[in-house]
C-alpha cells in the first residue's frame, strides 16, 4: 500500500473546485451553496486538506478554522479557534471524501491534523490511535414512498391509541379556531425570528443577526417551502422547509408556545404538504424533539471525534 501526500488548501476558489469535485450531489448537505451559506459572512479561513496518491487526488477532508465566531463555538463551548467541518454544526452525515478503493484510508487523513479539532455529526464513527469517535446525537427521516396518503401513514405508524388521540388533538384545534394553511410571503421568515425569540429568549440562535440573515439568504437562493398555520385570521406558526431532489428538509419552525398542540398540526401539515408535493423522503433534521420517535420516524446516529484538545478545554 502507497502512503499519500497531503496539501492543504486555504483559497476558497481551489476549496470549491475540491467540493464539486468529491461531493456525491445527492442531499442538500452535498451542496456547496447551501453550506456556504451558513459561514460566508463570519470570513472562516478554509482548511481542505486533500490527499494524494501520487499525482491522484483520492480524497478530501472539509474543513474550515472557527476562529471564535458564529453559533457553533457557543454550542460546543470552545474557547480556542479549532478545525470544524465546512459549514460548522448546521449539517448532517458528514463525512472524509474518499474515492472508491481508499475507503480504509481515513485515518491517515485524521493523522495529518495538529490542530484543536472536533468533527461533529459524522455519517460513521471514526477511531485514529486511542481516540475513537462517541455518539453526538440522532437525526430522523421518513421513508414517504411506503406510503399511499396520509391516512395510510397514520395506520401503519401508530397504534389504535396513540392514532385516535392524535386525531382527537387535532380535531380540537380546528374546532376551537378558524383554521388556515397558508403560502407564506418571503417577508414573513420574520415570524421564524419572533416566535424563537419569544419562546427562548437570549438562548435563541436567532438573537444573532448572523443566523437571521442565514435564512433570508436561503429564501433567495434554494426552492423553500414556507407557510403559516392562521388561527382566526392571525399567524400562529410557521414551518420553513428546502425542498431539494427528492427530499423534503424541515430547516425550522417557529410557533406560539402558549397554543396546545399546534406543534403537533405544524409537524401533520409538514407531512401532508411533503406526500402531495411527491416527495420520497421526509427529512425532520436532528434531535426528537419531543416528537420524532413516537412518530415512529427512522433514527440514524451521528458521531462526534475531539482531536487536540488541551485537558482544560470541554466540549
Amino acid at each position: 500500500m502507497s502512503s499519500l501526500t497531503f496539501k492543504v488548501v486555504c483559497e476558497a476558489r481551489e476549496a470549491k473546485s475540491l467540493w464539486e469535485e468529491f461531493s456525491p450531489h445527492l442531499t442538500i448537505d452535498d451542496e456547496w451553496e447551501f453550506r456556504n451559506i451558513f459561514t460566508s459572512d463570519l470570513n472562516l479561513p478554509f482548511y481542505f486538506l486533500v490527499g494524494f496518491d501520487g499525482d491522484k487526488a483520492i480524497g478530501l477532508l472539509p474543513l474550515q478554522l472557527n476562529t471564535l465566531k458564529g453559533l457553533s463555538p457557543k454550542l460546543l463551548a470552545m474557547s480556542q479557534p479549532y478545525l470544524e467541518f465546512f459549514s460548522g454544526i448546521d449539517t448532517d452525515d458528514n463525512r472524509i471524501f474518499l474515492l472508491s478503493g481508499y475507503e480504509n484510508r481515513a485515518p491517515e487523513f485524521l493523522a495529518e491534523l495538529d490542530k484543536p479539532t472536533i468533527l461533529s455529526s459524522l455519517r460513521e464513527p471514526y477511531s485514529f490511535n486511542d481516540v475513537t469517535s462517541t455518539h453526538y446525537l440522532d437525526r430522523y427521516e421518513l421513508d414517504l414512498t411506503q406510503f399511499n396518503n396520509f391516512d395510510d401513514f397514520l395506520q401503519k405508524n401508530f397504534d389504535g391509541i396513540s392514532r385516535q388521540r392524535l386525531i382527537n388533538r387535532l380535531n380540537k384545534i380546528s374546532k376551537t379556531y378558524i383554521v388556515e394553511i397558508k403560502d407564506a410571503q418571503p417577508e414573513d421568515v420574520e415570524l421564524l425570528f419572533k416566535f424563537s425569540i419569544t419562546r427562548f429568549g437570549e438562548k435563541s440562535s436567532f438573537t444573532m443577526p448572523q443566523r437571521q440573515r442565514i435564512y433570508h439568504d436561503l429564501l433567495k437562493k434554494f426552492p423553500i417551502d414556507l407557510f403559516t398555520i392562521n388561527l382566526n385570521d392571525e399567524p400562529k406558526a410557521i414551518s420553513f422547509c428546502i425542498m431539494h431532489n427528492d427530499t423534503y428538509i424541515t430547516l425550522n419552525i417557529g410557533y406560539d408556545y402558549d397554543i396546545r398542540d399546534i406543534s403537533k398540526l405544524l409537524v401533520v401539515t409538514q407531512i401532508q404538504r411533503a406526500m402531495e408535493k411527491g416527495f420520497k423522503r421526509f427529512d425532520a433534521g436532528q434531535g426528537d424533539n419531543g416528537w420524532k420517535e413516537h412518530f415512529h420516524l427512522k433514527k440514524i446516529p451521528q458521531y462526534k471525534l475531539s482531536l487536540n484538545l488541551p485537558p482544560t478545554e470541554t466540549e
